[in-house]
């Protein structure tokens, strides 16, 4: 669904009802483009949590873009019980809110950083992708790809498949059960998975089968398995195969 956007500042005093509109939220709208991309872990999150949200789309993003806290989506808006509704911005931020609500930041401040040093590499890689190969000029694409597949990309999965192996192996970075660096880790593979060489990408990936099982592990997860498998899912899916396909300067 497109909406208008008109969101460019922040509330800087008297805070004190939007933290409690955060902390006990009735709905939420998650604003971004109508494909996987950077929203779709914060998708994955609100699914997770069983909340009332809907996704919503940019109608035209180079009049909407300065109408938004940083000229870039995501962006959630909170509507709390109180009434209230808050605006957050930028997906590192979205997501970790999300998580910390939902419980998927473990038991303690060491758990907390651990899962957000997982969530950050991934958020890293994504980013790297983007600029080095992605949207990088024709030209110095080639080479930078050679870089990505051979240098980047492995050295990231090497470090998160001794992440996983030190945790026993078992499909989840941290403890028994799901957190948010498992679900960010899976949303880089459905990234890769869903790029016009994806075949070869993914065949990396399948050298790193604790990696893999991360991936494995989301999609099956009984608060995860009906969103993953939903219509919207996969119409986000094919939109990002579709715009992945044409990405970048010709």
């Amino acid at each position: 669904m497109a909406t208008s956007i008109n969101c460019p500042h922040f509330v800087h005093h008297n805070t004190k009802d939007l933290a409690e509109a955060m902390a006990s939220p009735a709905s939420f709208k998650l604003l971004y483009f109508p494909l996987m991309g950077r929203g779709s872990t914060s998708r994955d999150l609100l699914s997770y949590g069983g909340a009332d949200f809907e996704s919503i789309h940019p109608p035209s993003w180079p009049t909407d873009k300065p109408n938004t806290p940083f000229g870039g989506l995501p962006v959630l808006f909170i509507t709390g019980k109180n009434g209230k509704e808050v605006v957050l911005s930028e997906s590192s931020i979205v997501e970790t809110y999300l998580a910390n609500l939902y419980h998927l930041m473990g038991d303690n401040a060491y758990d907390a950083a651990v899962i957000r040093a997982v969530h950050n590499s991934a958020a890293d890689l994504q980013t790297n992708m983007s600029g080095t190969v992605t949207f990088n000029h024709p030209g110095a694409k080639e080479k930078c790809l050679e870089t990505f597949t051979t240098a980047t990309l492995p050295n990231m999965l090497c470090s998160w498949e001794r992440h996983l192996v030190d945790n026993g192996s078992n499909g989840f970075f941290f403890g028994d059960r799901l957190s948010l660096a498992d679900i960010r880790v899976a949303n880089i593979l459905e990234h890769l998975a869903n790029q016009p060489n994806a075949d070869d990408l993914m065949a990396i990936v399948a050298k790193y089968p604790h990696v893999f099982k991360v991936r494995e592990s989301v999609a099956n997860h009984p608060k995860l398995k009906a969103w993953r498998q939903s219509e919207g899912w996969l119409t986000y899916q094919k939109s990002m195969r579709g715009f992945m396909a044409n990405a970048g300067p010709k």
